[in-house]
């Protein structure tokens, strides 16, 4: 008599493998060309993923997907590009604040006529609609251009 075995895997965990696989050609065909550096003195989330203080890596991939990556910690987001119609003279990151929550919300790199824009996480969408105060903007400048 012959038995089989079924394993049950969470679909959950099948999407983000599915995610990443997709993403490695992206990754690996992409010039990351676009890549800055920038030192976090707070904690901060950014892709539905919580980032402790410390300094990160970010680096743009596609038109869609921006890679953030730490000593301990790294994601992917998924962004989109706003032109500005001419480069930005510096580079920075921009947060917004509700409280003591932090959530990157843009980054524009120097020399680049266009910005990325993070869309905003579940979390953060939940905070926008039960904030009693309006959400702070704080702006970081990026440590170095890796061009």
């Amino acid at each position: 008599m012959r038995t089989s075995t079924t394993l049950k895997v969470p679909a959950g965990l099948i999407a983000a493998v599915l995610a990443v696989a997709s993403l490695a050609p992206v990754a690996q065909a992409q010039n990351s060309s676009v890549a800055d550096k920038m030192n976090v003195p707070f904690a901060f989330e950014a892709a539905g993923r919580h980032f402790a203080p410390g300094v990160y890596t970010i680096s743009l991939y596609s038109e869609q997907t921006m890679m953030i990556r730490g000593n301990s910690n790294a994601g992917i987001a998924i962004i989109r590009l706003a032109n500005d119609g001419h480069p930005a003279t510096r580079g920075k990151a921009v947060f917004t604040r509700y409280g003591n929550k932090y959530f990157l919300s843009g980054v524009w790199f120097a020399e680049n006529n266009s910005h990325l824009l993070c869309n905003p996480s579940k979390a953060e969408r939940h905070l926008q609609v039960a904030a009693a105060q309006p959400p702070t903007a704080v702006e970081l400048a990026l440590l170095q251009t890796g061009r």
